[in-house]
């Protein structure tokens, strides 16, 4: 979600269907959270009063993402509260002023302000949690409204192969302008319940790439019920899953990333690069922006906020059948959707 300027297209046209079109049948599988292989490593219950400082972080600015969102992101509790055992993050239609650029961003100077029509919040566990390779999960109910954009999602702690996008981006989920009518062409003048997992990765933008599937249900309501997402990443391999169906797979074999070296040369990082190196999550409920805009009915609906995303918890795993990379837990079916991907084009010579 971090500077994605081509997220107007992240509505990824291969879709993986579990309702009357698509496949009917995908299991559920389950994951035992007491089992020997999978060693919880990392949680937030949020059973506190507050947001706990010790392992989450607030980003506050006004700069819109990358995608001309509308918020300016706060750590006002007017934004994200803890209570009853659960995170709120509230997008609310109201008049604010904050920085114009991210605190990481060399264009940041707090001074230079820039107003917005709506806050909101982002929050990131960077320097506080940052894993290479385990399982993910988050129990989430997400807001509907046009123009609502919920995230849970991955960005590089240390971005090892250059910026956006060549030092990788792994959206979690995602979704857009939920209870809309949706566009999607196998489900006309229903509702939008699609949630999308996708990767971004390639080069720095706008040499960027991405690739990723969605997933629906017919008793899938992500915005009237709590729902489990996750991910499990290991070496040169990431699956998504919602509420322990696996959906999708992406492989090495369809991911890259390519980068200029001090000196300008071109080149392409080896393995499974930029997946291979520490990773942050972060929590954030964006209004606007390029992809909900241009999609489903267009625009914002400003007349119906505030709008929520209610967290349960976060967990995060560890697998202690090879920590060094992430392999021998994996939680997989065969019915699962395998992205492709996309392949590396010629590095330049120039």
């Amino acid at each position: 979600m971090d500077c994605k300027k081509c997220s107007v297209c992240a509505a990824v046209a291969a879709t993986q269907l579990l309702s009357g079109c698509g496949t009917t049948d995908q299991p559920s599988i389950s994951v035992d959270d007491s089992s020997p292989d999978w060693q919880l490593i990392w949680q937030d219950e949020f059973s506190g009063q507050q947001v706990d400082l010790t392992k989450w972080s607030f980003e506050v600015n006004c700069a819109g993402g990358g995608n001309n969102e509308r918020q300016c992101y706060t750590n006002r509790a007017e934004n994200a509260a803890v209570a009853n055992g659960a995170l709120t993050i509230t997008a609310i239609k109201e008049n604010f002023a904050g920085p114009a650029a991210q605190d990481d961003s060399p264009d940041y100077h707090p001074e230079l302000t820039v107003s917005r029509e709506f806050t909101s919040a982002r929050l990131r566990t960077k320097g506080k949690g940052d894993w290479t390779y385990g399982r993910f999960e988050i129990r989430a109910k997400l807001p509907s409204g046009q123009g609502s954009w919920p995230a849970i999602w991955m960005l590089p702690t240390e971005w090892r192969y250059g910026g956006w996008a060549s030092s990788g981006e792994i959206d979690i989920m995602e979704a857009v302008n939920l209870g809309t009518i949706t566009d999607d062409v196998t489900a006309v003048g229903q509702t939008e319940q699609r949630v999308h997992g996708t990767l971004h990765y390639g080069r720095q933008a706008p040499g960027n790439v991405y690739s990723g599937t969605s997933y629906k249900a017919n008793d899938f309501k992500p915005t009237e019920q709590f729902h489990l997402y996750a991910l499990e990443w290991e070496k040169g391999e990431i699956r998504w899953y919602v509420d322990d169906v696996h959906y999708a797979t992406q492989t090495e074999q369809g991911w890259y990333s390519q980068f200029q070296t001090a000196d300008g040369v071109w080149q392409q990082a080896k393995g499974a690069a930029p997946f291979d190196q520490s990773f942050h999550l972060l929590l954030n409920l964006a209004v606007g922006g390029h992809w909900p805009e241009n999609v489903n009915e267009k625009g914002v609906d400003v007349e119906h906020w505030p709008r929520q995303m209610v967290v349960d918890y976060v967990r995060v795993y560890q697998c202690s059948a090879q920590t060094a990379d992430g392999t021998g837990c994996g939680t997989k079916s065969s019915m699962a959707k395998q992205v492709s991907g996309i392949q590396p084009p010629a590095l330049p010579t120039f």
